[in-house]
């Protein structure tokens, strides 16, 4: 993609780049349209053949990470672009870390505080009769109700659940919706806010919401919309630090945070 390469000249000084073409923001759009309805159709026709295919079942999360890790290397390989532009880059790594590091301390306690909050409204309501999904009101029924009888408990195989939620969850989605489809958005809708560091604009918005609608479409489980919410931070860090390294951390911290939220609050 030439408006996201920067070329030299015979002195090897910065070259001004060329303009891109008129259609250039109508065809990034539509490109990056297409890649994200690809990629959910086969996420999609993978969720529904673990049905029917033992193999499917037994390497579903691998093969999903497949699909988001080869759909967008493919297409830069074949452009012969650079990854680095893309955020598909660790450096610098000091400041990703930072990002990391700064929105886990503020974040994490006011998610479990909200979480805690959450279900005892849920899990009141569902004691009046009042309606509530079949889902959550499996899961009142195993609710603590309150903070004195929580007990820490990690879940099981903590280690392996961390090394997959950040090789086989965290970085592969962050690799395709913040490092191809949202740079790519950028095209047609560059950022020109600043949030607390961060350049933004409608291409973090419509990333965020094409990643939570994928992953609607894909189970459809209509509390999976809610991801929307945490893709607004992963994309804002991937703007603030130029990589995608502080929202691979991130999102797989979160969800390892979940799930011991989830062990910790239900019996």
């Amino acid at each position: 993609m030439s408006e996201l390469r920067e070329e030299r000249g015979e002195g090897g000084e910065p070259r001004e780049p060329e303009a891109p073409a008129p259609d250039a923001p109508r065809r990034a759009l539509r490109e990056t349209l297409g890649m994200v309805a690809l990629a959910t159709a086969l996420c999609a026709a993978f969720w529904q053949l673990r049905r029917v295919v033992p193999f499917v079942a037994k390497n579903l999360h691998a093969l999903i990470a497949a699909v988001f890790l080869y759909l967008p290397t493919g297409l830069l390989m074949r452009r012969k672009e650079e990854f680095a532009p893309y955020g598909l880059s660790f450096r610098p790594v000091g400041r990703g870390l930072a990002f990391f590091l700064l929105a886990s301390v503020l974040v994490f306690p006011l998610f479990a505080l909200g979480m805690y909050a959450y279900y005892v409204a849920v899990c009141q309501a569902a004691a009046v009769k009042l309606w509530v999904p079949a889902q959550l009101r499996g899961l009142c029924r195993r609710f603590v109700g309150s903070w004195g009888r929580a007990r820490l408990r990690l879940p099981r195989d903590f280690g392996q659940l961390a090394l997959a939620q950040l090789l086989v969850v965290a970085l592969p989605e962050e690799y395709f919706f913040r490092g191809y489809v949202q740079t790519r958005l950028e095209v047609r809708w560059p950022s020109r806010r600043r949030f607390l560091g961060a350049q933004v604009g409608m291409a973090l918005v419509v990333a965020s919401a094409l990643f939570a609608i994928a992953h609607l479409l894909v189970d459809g489980n209509g509390l999976r919309l809610a991801v929307f919410f945490p893709a607004l931070v992963f994309g804002w860090m991937r703007q603030a630090t130029g990589s995608i390294l502080a929202g691979v951390l991130f999102h797989a911290a979160s969800n390892l945070v979940s799930e011991v939220l989830h062990a910790f609050l239900f019996v």
